[in-house]
């Protein structure tokens, strides 16, 4: 007999997901599950602002429907686990308690942190890399922050909601700062896990530092950027199988995390410029020849989208050729190997 932990801890479950998470209550898209292991997000579109005209029965210029893009994603990171609780107390609810127990660990200890470190691994992968020569260091940090909200400023992301992910051994030199705000100004507030405190317009989340991609410093995002699903297919106990006295514990789960590409200057990757993959692209008689020595891929679009995130790119190898036409412009992308970062996306127009 099989008894499922999915639905007798399911609140339970759910809760220590979200709670020992770093990242998880931090990505909050808008997201439908559709399967087991598809989800869609939805993106209100905007319109264009017109003149007025004082005559006429189209004054505020033509009537446009307020619509949803709609993005379908699949799920990459399929996961599982198994333990084994040996029948020492034949009692069937003791073998239940202690396997439920056992769970609840294993999800804060193994299961959240292996997702909270891919899902850091995504949003470095996708966000704008801001490089900078050397590691934050006292005297440096305050400003590396402040460039990142600028960046955001510029790019007219929204001030609310922006949350900066850093490093736990580099959270001493920011709170030495004259900037900080420390817990006093949250008092009262239920916070996330690891949240402790605000600067430059940021709540500011601690992260054991191997979570992050290597020269990865800190990572500055709005809430509104990333999708992070996470879905528990399957969590059993079987009693006494076939080789075993006592309760078999299985697991699995199916997540990941999509950086929206109407937002994806709202992730802002504070990394070491040296380890940012390079990439060029240059046109010459109708063909644009892409540079990108040591890329582990390389993505080009022809239709104006960001390669990042279009349905319609391809791949091109590094030296390699892509015809164009006149008033055409290719925007490439490439990602490093090896510990490198997302290059910027480049562009050409062909003349």
């Amino acid at each position: 007999m099989a008894i499922n932990l999915t639905t007798k801890y399911s609140a339970q479950i759910e809760k220590a997901y979200t709670h020992d998470s770093y990242l998880k209550s931090h990505c909050k898209a808008n997201v439908e599950m559709i399967g087991a292991k598809s989800c869609r997000v939805y993106m209100l579109n905007t319109v264009p602002v017109v003149d007025y005209t004082r005559s006429g029965t189209s004054r505020y210029g033509e009537a446009k429907d307020v619509q949803d893009t709609v993005v379908e994603y699949t799920m990459t990171q399929d996961k599982s686990f198994n333990g084994v609780v040996d029948k020492g107390d034949a009692s069937e609810q003791a073998i239940s308690n202690k396997s439920g127990q056992w769970l609840r660990q294993q999800i804060a200890e193994r299961c959240v942190p292996t997702g909270d470190k891919y899902g850091f691994s995504q949003l470095a992968k996708y966000g704008h890399v801001s490089g900078v020569t050397a590691e934050p260091a006292k005297d440096t940090i305050v400003g590396m922050v402040y460039d990142a909200a600028t960046y955001m400023d510029e790019k007219l992301v929204p001030e609310n909601g922006r949350v900066l992910f850093v490093r736990a051994k580099d959270y001493p030199k920011i709170i030495l700062s004259d900037e900080w705000k420390g817990l006093d100004n949250l008092a009262g507030k239920q916070l996330p896990t690891g949240t402790v405190g605000q600067i430059a317009g940021f709540t500011v989340v601690k992260v054991p530092s191997n979570m992050f991609p290597t020269d990865v410093y800190m990572i500055a995002m709005q809430e509104s950027a990333a999708a992070f699903p996470y879905r528990i297919n399957d969590t059993k106990v079987h009693q006494d199988p076939p080789g075993i006295s006592g309760a078999l514990i299985e697991g699995r789960q199916t997540y990941d995390l999509f950086v929206l590409a109407s937002k994806a200057d709202a992730v802002v990757i504070i990394g070491k410029t040296a380890s940012k993959q390079a990439c060029t692209v240059a046109i010459a008689s109708h063909s644009a020849t892409v540079t990108a020595a040591g890329a582990d891929e390389i993505w080009y679009t022809l239709d104006g989208s960001d390669p990042r995130f279009s349905a319609n790119r391809k791949t091109v190898a590094t030296g390699g050729t892509v015809a164009t036409k006149a008033g055409e412009t290719i925007k490439v992308v490439a990602f490093g190997k090896g510990g490198k970062l997302t290059s910027d996306v480049a562009e050409a127009t062909d003349k």
